[in-house]
């Protein structure tokens, strides 16, 4: 069996029936509206797709319009957090550099004194 003999027409098809089966009557109350619907009948395929491509390019200038400004206003809030993020990295250096210093004890520091002998005070 090849793949056209699904296509082809059989001979009941080309044939009026004077007397329709049950399986073979679809009651158009049955079926949703979309599957009701004939494929030949009505404007081609092409011109719905054309139609959506109208409409498409009709909404791209307004979600680029939105999208451009969602950007810029990302841009502003990195902008803004990063500017935050220095000045209280700026205001905290002091008070950081204070705690570091604290916890560390300095070595013990003198300077070299001449030893001194006992020497006599003369008194005038």
């Amino acid at each position: 069996m090849t793949a056209t003999a699904f296509i082809e027409a059989s001979a009941s098809d080309t044939a009026p029936d004077t007397k329709p089966s049950a399986s073979h009557v679809l009651d158009s109350a049955e079926l949703p509206p979309l599957l009701s619907v004939v494929p030949v009948a009505g404007p081609p395929v092409s011109a719905y797709v054309g139609f959506g491509v109208v409409l498409l390019l009709l909404l791209v200038p307004p979600l680029a319009l939105v999208a451009t400004l969602m950007g810029v206003a990302l841009v502003v809030a990195t902008a803004l957090v990063a500017l935050v993020a220095l000045a209280v990295a700026i205001f905290r250096a002091p008070f950081l550099l204070l705690r570091f210093l604290r916890g560390h004890r300095l070595a013990h520091f003198s300077l070299p004194v001449p030893h001194m002998r006992n020497v006599k005070v003369r008194r005038v």
